[in-house]
């Protein structure tokens, strides 16, 4: 297992394959496992839909990596913690995945994914990583908003078929930190012997 951070479950279906979210598109709840239940996952869990790091992420992801999961049948995922923002999030294309709302945070507790708090919040404004992925946001030309919870932070899983086995575990330290795609593609190749570049 690739592990980014030193605590993370080995499977995913351990922590919190039975916890309820919301599909987007039609609004049932599903547990977190059918996800992966049948095809390796890329999962994203989102701090904000109306963050533009977070937007910019996904726009970067969908336009480097999505191609090459689609092509290998890996699913690609996006779970944010509130239905705030996912209209505009959805119609303007950030994401090209599936998307879902894991209301009440459950499986960002279960992960132990940080929140921040207000002074925490502000000061990793100026971190080099958050300040770096504002610049290439920026040059990307992504907007966004500050409304919806600001402090909850998020992460990035790669995730095996069934069980839910972890080949990535990014949980953020900050607002713009995320693992690099080459890293992405380098895991997938290792994981899955058929697996090719688009």
């Amino acid at each position: 297992m690739s592990n980014s951070h030193t605590s993370s479950p080995s499977h995913l279906n351990n922590v919190v394959g039975d916890t309820l979210i919301t599909r987007a598109v039609d609004n049932t709840q599903v547990p977190i496992n059918t996800i992966y239940e049948n095809q390796p996952a890329v999962i994203i869990f989102f701090r904000r839909f109306g963050c533009q790091l977070c937007r910019s992420y996904a726009l970067k992801l969908s336009n480097e990596l999505m191609p090459t999961l689609k092509a290998n049948n890996v699913a690609f995922v996006g779970i944010g913690l509130e239905k705030f923002g996912l209209e505009e999030f959805m119609k303007e294309g950030y994401f090209k995945g599936d998307l879902y709302v894991d209301e009440g945070k459950k499986a960002y507790k279960q992960l132990g994914f940080t929140d921040l708090g207000w002074f925490r919040g502000i000061t990793t404004l100026f971190t080099k990583s958050t300040r770096d992925w504002n610049a290439e946001t920026t040059k990307m030309g992504v907007g966004g908003n500050l409304k919806g919870d600001g402090f909850q932070l998020g992460g990035t899983y790669i995730v095996g078929r069934k069980t839910g086995e972890v080949w990535l575990s990014h949980p953020q330290k900050d607002y713009g930190d995320h693992p690099e795609v080459s890293q992405m593609l380098d895991i997938l190749k290792e994981k899955l012997p058929s697996f090719k570049s688009v």
